[in-house]
């Protein structure tokens, strides 16, 4: 059973060696994935009724469909921006990725540094948005208080920080950029992690895009 903090993977790929080949290098390359095997897309498909995937590794040359019958079937049921089709068939590849253009494809063909480059962007684009889900279903009411009554809590100064940390910035970087010492940055930083109950730094920024997310639906919504 996975865990909140996983991300699930359905690799559909008739070929066992190429199957198993991703799967070893995802599992070797990112923590936290739960990885499912299919050969098929029929048994894929049946399966996402009980358990969504986050993210899809599609092969088209599959044995109980046509390839293009399975890209459409299969983004009827999965997210289009979750979806990484790589087939050995670029001719076809290269039409349906105009057809698709919010889906991800790559050719068997390509280097395996393209490959990785391009599931390193999707896991962390999925990753920042799991963060985000988990914060807005259960920490919107951490200790009784909402994201903006947490906000609220840290000093303006504090908001400066933590808007920095929220674009990576290391404690030496913001230091420099706010004309701090880096004891002082230190001392901020522990405070706005307490004082938002967040557990780390990762936390503490997506509490502060999930608050700035907010204020832009409230603008909107006006």
């Amino acid at each position: 059973m996975s865990t909140p903090n996983q991300l699930r993977v359905f690799i559909i790929d008739d070929h066992p060696i190429i199957a198993m080949a991703l799967r070893d290098i995802m599992n070797s390359r990112y923590t936290d994935l739960e990885v499912k095997l299919f050969s098929r897309i029929g048994p894929a498909l049946e399966h996402s009724r009980f358990e969504q995937p986050d993210l899809v590794l599609l092969d088209l040359g599959l044995p109980d469909m046509a390839p293009e019958k399975v890209l459409e079937t299969a983004l009827e049921t999965f997210d289009y921006s979750r979806t990484l089709v790589i087939s050995g068939n670029e001719e076809i590849l290269g039409d349906m990725a105009d057809d698709y253009p919010e889906t991800e494809f790559v050719s068997k063909g390509i280097t395996q540094d393209r490959v990785l480059s391009v599931l390193d962007s999707m896991v962390l684009r999925l990753r920042r948005n799991n963060w985000t889900d988990q914060i807005s279903q259960k920490s919107q009411h951490s200790n009784g208080f909402t994201i903006g009554q947490r906000m609220a809590r840290i000093t303006e100064r504090q908001v400066s920080v933590l808007y920095r940390i929220a674009k990576g910035e290391s404690n030496h970087e913001i230091a420099q950029n706010l004309g701090l010492s880096p004891e002082t940055v230190k001392t901020h930083v522990r405070s706005i992690l307490a004082r938002l109950n967040a557990r780390n730094r990762l936390e503490a920024a997506m509490l502060y895009r999930a608050w700035q997310e907010q204020k832009t639906d409230e603008v909107y919504s006006d």
